[in-house]
């Protein structure tokens, strides 16, 4: 397939078309899949919320809608001003949200207790988030984060959530010409004409096409409920979704300036920026004439940083920028992470420095790489170069760990404590996810981490495990099929 090349530049190369693939899929608005954290999902007794806009993440602090919060558990409002929010339900007990601060009162059978929050009450777009603490506690149970996933239930669910909540998420598969959205049982929940990149996952509304021209959003019925005459569009994050407009230039030609819009359709911040990135812990970054972050309600929270050389999204309430600085008298450039505010939180002291993800980031220093955690401290030493390093980002648990020999290479998996897994009679590990590794040997397939084979190598491609299901693909002569697989290797779903 690389004629001359040795193992070593066969597994270079391959990072580099990787590299390319990430860089083309930001380029045409399909984004990275771990360009920032997942996004949290909200159940309340095993339905799925769905928010006008939210759930929002405000220095590591999950923040929702009240309203829609406040009337699934009964409340009505009583009066609103500049100082408090008055609520009450049917039974006749108040909720009193006292405003910039971060109390509330709540009337309980023993009578008002104090609820305190991690956040003081936030308006964005005219609408009020609370911070989970006190929306789990209006439901009268607190809330709870099903382990392992992002997802959060306010009232739990009966059994088991994490196995309930995951059959809500929807894969996306196109077969003959149709898109068909599978859960993770290998049941057909959608069949329809309109296309779309992505899986549905849990949301309410995906971005689609008709006939290859950007249409709207569809919901989970199938009908296009938000006709959105833009030039492009992008999935939801925090609520709020990308768009690009074709806007008229002096000289009669056309530019492109992009905004976001609401999931009730409203286009909340106008397009007026050259480029914009999904909504992250609360903040986007954004580029005009400078590259800076604003919030959701297009309030410009972050200016330029002196001396920016490139700045990415938030995650983990922290953002890796690198700027140009004098070291030792020389002009270097340098990275580090600013915080919500704007300010150092880890000094640009790096060559280099990745995004965090599950509060874990690469940083390379002196032309070796190791990973820190969101204080600056060394989970793994920085002593990795040439052809050996990280690849990707931290996810599920785990980061990819490539180690170079003279004419080969071997793949490890690391975790959050630095300890490096082996993972028996597998050198080279595709990816992983929900705790299965795709692996390649003459063809694709899945293990544990153990080294247990869950699905033989037979697929040409894979697509890593998510919401307890993995995809497999199989290309013969450019005729390909689409497949299904659960985590017990059993494939659920083809295409026909």
């Amino acid at each position: 397939m690389y004629p001359h090349c040795s193992f070593v530049q066969i597994h270079r190369l391959r990072a580099v078309v990787v590299a390319g693939l990430f860089a083309l899929a930001a380029f045409f608005g399909l984004g990275s899949a771990y360009a920032h954290a997942d996004r949290w999902e909200v159940f309340d007794q095993g339905e799925h919320l769905f928010f006008p806009e939210g759930p929002v993440e405000v220095d590591g602090v999950v923040m929702v809608p009240l309203r829609p919060v406040a009337e699934r558990f009964g409340y009505t409002f009583v009066s609103v001003n500049n100082k408090e929010i008055v609520l009450k339900n049917a039974e006749g007990r108040q909720a009193v949200i006292r405003l910039g601060t971060k109390t509330a009162l709540l009337d309980y059978d023993g009578g008002t207790k104090i609820q305190l929050m991690a956040q003081i009450p936030r308006n964005y777009n005219g609408a009020w988030f609370i911070d989970l603490a006190l929306a789990g506690a209006m439901g009268g149970q607190g809330h709870s984060t099903v382990p392992g996933t992002n997802l959060i239930q306010l009232r739990p669910v009966a059994g088991d959530a994490k196995e309930k909540l995951e059959r809500l998420y929807w894969f996306n598969f196109n077969n003959k010409g149709e898109t068909v959205f599978v859960n993770n049982q290998g049941q057909e929940q959608l069949q329809t004409s309109s296309t779309s990149g992505y899986d549905f996952g849990y949301e309410e509304l995906l971005p689609v096409k008709k006939s290859g021209y950007t249409a709207g959003f569809m919901n989970r019925s199938g009908e296009l409920v938000i006709d959105a005459p833009h030039y492009q569009l992008g999935q939801f994050n925090e609520g709020l979704a990308w768009f690009k407009d074709l806007v008229k230039t002096e000289s009669g030609g056309f530019t492109v300036k992009m905004g976001f819009i609401n999931r009730a359709g409203k286009v909340v911040i106008p397009a007026i920026y050259n480029r914009v990135y999904d909504f992250s812990d609360g903040l986007a970054k954004v580029a005009g004439g400078t590259t800076f972050y604003i919030d959701h309600n297009g309030k410009t929270v972050i200016k330029a940083v002196s001396g920016l050389q490139h700045s990415d999204s938030f995650s983990s309430g922290l953002a890796a920028v690198s700027v140009r600085t004098s070291v030792g008298g020389k002009s270097v450039i340098r990275s580090g992470f600013i915080d919500t505010k704007g300010k150092w939180a880890i000094k640009p002291i790096y060559d280099y420095a990745s995004p965090f993800s599950e509060g874990v980031a690469i940083a390379t220093l002196n032309g070796k790489s190791g990973l820190i955690d969101t204080k600056g401290n060394w989970i793994v030493k920085p002593q990795y170069s040439g052809g050996s390093g990280f690849v990707g980002q931290f996810h599920d648990g785990y980061i990819l760990l490539t180690l170079s020999g003279k004419y080969d290479y071997t793949q490890r998996l690391v975790d959050a404590s630095g300890n490096i897994i082996a993972v028996p009679g597998t050198s080279q590990i595709s990816g992983f996810g929900d705790g299965i590794i795709s692996y390649n040997d003459a063809g694709y397939g899945f293990k544990n981490v153990a080294g247990q084979v869950i699905v033989k190598p037979t697929f040409s491609y894979v697509w890593d495990f998510k919401a307890g299901a993995g995809k497999g693909f199989i290309d013969i002569n450019n005729e390909y099929s689409a497949h299904l697989i659960n985590t017990a290797g059993e494939i659920v779903w083809s295409t026909k």
